[in-house]
């Protein structure tokens, strides 16, 4: 159901006021009742998303030794993580056997060294070095691609705002040195029976203030639960695929919804079953305190969650989607 998901000109946010207000609302109309939407005419050049998806895949189709060389150690996000090395399902709570997918992943480039604020978020484990591959080009592209994610999430954070009858600058300095990672969800071809209750990634939520995803192949698989059911997210040409996680929900006192997905195995089998797809995971500030917006609190309707930083509610949901083992 392509339809499912409502579908967002983001050119209307480079208009005059009256269509950033227009746009605020088909926004806060899909957070609140979704919690997913697709953007379009999003700025992010087709030469770019091209060169990612080609240098990327070189990568995946490494020999497992350069693979391996950049083996990301646990729960830090940075580097190459093998197929069955996480279980998201368990960030719910849930039991299930380890998802089929590998990753590759990378925080924000070049983290200052001798600024105060930096060198205390890393002694807390937030920015860890980044670990880059051998294969041609990837960190150039990555850092490239990384940067206009960045600057995408900061804009989709103003309009944020302007949704909830926020001053459209309300969460800028709480994303301006965010903790943000970029992965790539590599689904090898499907060429063995899944264990039962094993997918391509296990049903979840994502943990921060929302997520970018491009997704441009055939095989397809996302899923959202919708009124009791899974509903399939068709991929859109040139489009970017935006749902709002936990962090968001506790802002805005699940006014806006923080929806379950996963990653469905695919009908197909073998080579044509291959997938790629690549997701923003924008995290505020690690020391960003999390309460409650004013506009979704008030006499009548009382905050519903304890005060969080963000640093802390990713640390613990990492921390969970590693425990495959136990």
């Amino acid at each position: 159901m392509s339809d499912t998901v409502p579908l967002i000109d983001l050119a209307q946010a480079r208009g005059n006021a009256q269509d950033r207000r227009r746009l605020a609302r088909q926004i806060d109309d899909a957070n609140c009742h979704i919690g997913f939407l697709a953007v379009v005419n999003h700025g992010v050049s087709a030469q770019l998303l091209d060169d990612m998806y080609a240098v990327t895949t070189e990568f995946f189709d490494s020999d497992e030794s350069v693979k391996v060389a950049v083996q990301a150690e646990p729960d830090t996000s940075r580097g190459y993580m093998p197929p069955k090395s996480r279980a998201l399902a368990r960030t719910r709570g849930k039991s299930t056997p380890a998802d089929l997918v590998e990753f590759f992943s990378i925080g924000l480039p070049d983290v200052p060294r001798d600024d105060p604020w930096f060198v205390e978020a890393r002694r807390r484990g937030h920015f860890h070095d980044n670990i880059w591959p051998t294969t041609p080009g990837f960190r150039d592209i990555w850092e490239r691609y990384y940067a206009e994610m960045a600057a995408l999430a900061f804009d989709m954070m103003q309009l944020f705002a302007l949704a909830l009858g926020l001053d459209e600058r309300w969460f800028d300095d709480k994303v301006d040195k965010p903790i943000s990672n970029l992965f790539a969800n590599h689904y090898p071809p499907l060429d063995e029976t899944p264990e039962a209750g094993q997918l391509r990634i296990g049903e979840h939520t994502d943990y921060g203030s929302l997520t970018l995803l491009y997704q441009r192949d055939a095989v397809g698989g996302l899923e959202v639960r919708l009124d009791e059911a899974w509903v399939p997210v068709a991929p859109i040409a040139d489009s970017f695929v935006v749902n709002i996680g936990d962090l968001m929900a506790r802002w805005t006192n699940d006014r806006w919804t923080s929806t379950l997905h996963r990653v469905q195995n695919p009908a197909l089998t073998g080579p044509a079953s291959r997938r790629l797809s690549l997701p923003f995971f924008c995290q505020p500030n690690y020391d960003a305190v999390i309460e409650t917006v004013p506009t979704c609190v008030s006499a009548l309707v009382p905050s519903k969650y304890p005060i969080i930083t963000a640093g802390q509610n990713v640390t613990d949901k990492t921390g969970a989607s590693f425990a495959v083992g136990t």
